[in-house]
């Protein structure tokens, strides 16, 4: 090979040596630039107290939470998977944060610092000076020095379908459970103050706990004391948040935050009914126009029961039934449950035998 020869290779060789380099320098950049540069997210700051704000980032697929002290433009903790701000109707300054590793910690939100470690496998904001966290498959509860609040520890076997009842205090009583799954109130001594005989227990509004023996449901004061008793279908809180609605036997009605009825019958959903017989319909071709049957009676639904009212609002079948369509003006089919088992009724409500009979 030439002389002539070898500067070509020696000067191609190189072209192509810097090359390659400055692929990796930008592939490396590029590396960096998406899995190592740290963005924050500006307009998701928000203050969390006087001089502390609290803001969001991410560097690659990594998101996060931290908080930053306004005084000094120093960032007082470490990069956060979660800061529990405001979660759990808290209003103390200690709350949970959750690093990458999923342990739970408490952080104060005046000052910006970490009080007590990630140590925990789940834990929840404080309320009445105390908070409750799970480790090592026992809930217990602490005081803001991360100290044992009261001796006792309630072991439970946790799963995701705790259905996030935070085990946090109210006028001194907090819900618990038992490792038979089965829930009470402890008071804050750590004793029950409402033995663990129920199957559920929401978290209290208006002073009152809605609570289930598993086929039934009533309301616990906050005292602990029964203020409606276990009999009815279902209870939940009324549309516009200041009340109840009460469903016993397929009828329901809306109570206030005192308990005094104030709507004495409502129903989640209204329609016209369905016949038995597919060929029947609530309308009809007549000289080349549809005209429509007015019904006489409608469907009416509470929760996942169905019955019929009258045109003035009567109930003529309460809504205990899976479906009901009608067979004709004066008599009504009901399916009894999932099973398609069905009964007859009359235009009074009254059962009449079934469709075989």
């Amino acid at each position: 090979m030439t002389n002539s020869w070898k500067k070509v290779w020696i000067v191609a060789l190189s072209v192509l040596a810097i090359g390659v380099f400055i692929f990796a320098c930008a592939m490396a950049a590029l590396y960096l630039q998406k899995y190592h540069k740290t963005y924050y997210w500006d307009s998701l700051a928000r203050r969390v107290s006087l001089t502390i704000l609290m803001v969001y980032g991410d560097r690659g697929d990594k998101e996060f939470a931290r908080l930053k002290d306004l005084q000094t433009g120093e960032y007082t903790t470490p990069e956060l998977q979660h800061i529990f701000v405001n979660e759990y109707a808290s209003e103390d300054s200690l709350v949970v944060f959750r690093t990458f590793d999923r342990l739970r910690g408490y952080l104060n939100l005046n000052t910006g610092r970490i009080i007590i470690p990630a140590q925990y496998n789940r834990a929840w904001n404080f309320s009445e000076g105390i908070a409750a966290a799970l480790k090592d498959g026992e809930i217990f509860f602490i005081n803001s020095n991360g100290e044992r609040a009261f001796p006792q520890s309630f072991p439970i076997t946790y799963t995701d379908d705790y259905y996030d009842i935070a085990p946090m205090f109210h006028n001194g009583l907090c819900v618990m459970r038992t490792m038979e799954n089965k829930w009470g109130l402890i008071n804050t001594r750590g004793e029950w103050a409402v033995e663990p005989v129920f199957n559920s227990i929401h978290a209290p509004r208006f002073g009152y706990y809605v609570v289930s023996d598993g086929k039934r449901y009533g309301l616990l004061s906050a005292s602990g004391k029964m203020a409606l008793p276990m009999e009815y279908d279902f209870i939940r809180l009324a549309s516009d948040g200041n009340g109840y609605v009460l469903a016993k036997d397929g009828i329901a009605q809306e109570v206030d935050r005192n308990l005094k009825v104030t709507i004495p019958f409502v129903y989640d959903g209204l329609s016209v009914l369905e016949y038995v017989d597919s060929y029947r319909s609530h309308d009809y071709e007549e000289d080349g126009t549809t005209k429509f049957i007015v019904p006489k009676y409608w469907r009416y639904d509470v929760g996942e029961g169905s019955g019929v009212i009258d045109l003035n609002g009567n109930v003529i079948i309460p809504a205990k039934y899976f479906m009901v369509r009608m067979v004709d003006d004066h008599l009504f089919e009901a399916e009894v449950s999932f099973s398609g088992d069905r009964i007859l009724f009359n235009d009074k409500g009254e059962y009449v035998g079934t469709p075989n009979q």
